[in-house]
């Protein structure tokens, strides 16, 4: 199902399971994409939101992956200075889980209780 009542910069593409069934991210999630594109003034490229069960192992997902019911998304990032902004400005907007990788930052809405920063192995692992 498309993100067609929330208007925003991003696009159901970017969003959407990558395989085309159609699954979304939830629309809290979106609301929180929107406020931390408008906190950091910038546009902010997807590259992974939410994933089926199929699309998930393709692309090796963890097998509990937040991105498995629409609550993670992937933004591509390769500079430090906006990594740095990603971050700051997601602990300010109560993203629960972020995760560092050599070319993307992880965000989720996992519950408060198990809030987390985490990096990536060099394969993204």
């Amino acid at each position: 199902m498309a993100n067609k009542t929330i208007a925003t910069h991003f696009s159901d593409r970017e969003l959407d399971c990558h395989c085309g069934c159609g699954k979304t991210v939830v629309p809290e999630l979106l609301v929180k994409l929107e406020a931390l594109r408008g906190l950091l003034g910038r546009s902010l490229p997807v590259n992974s939101g939410a994933r089926c069960e199929t699309y998930n192992r393709q692309v090796k997902g963890k097998l509990n992956s937040l991105h498995l019911k629409g609550l993670a998304v992937d933004l591509a990032c390769r500079d430090g200075v906006l990594r740095s902004l990603i971050v700051r400005a997601a602990v300010a907007l109560d993203f629960n889980g972020i995760g560092i990788a050599e070319t993307f930052d992880h965000i989720d809405l996992r519950p408060e209780s198990e809030r987390v920063l985490f990096l990536y192995g060099k394969d993204g692992d």
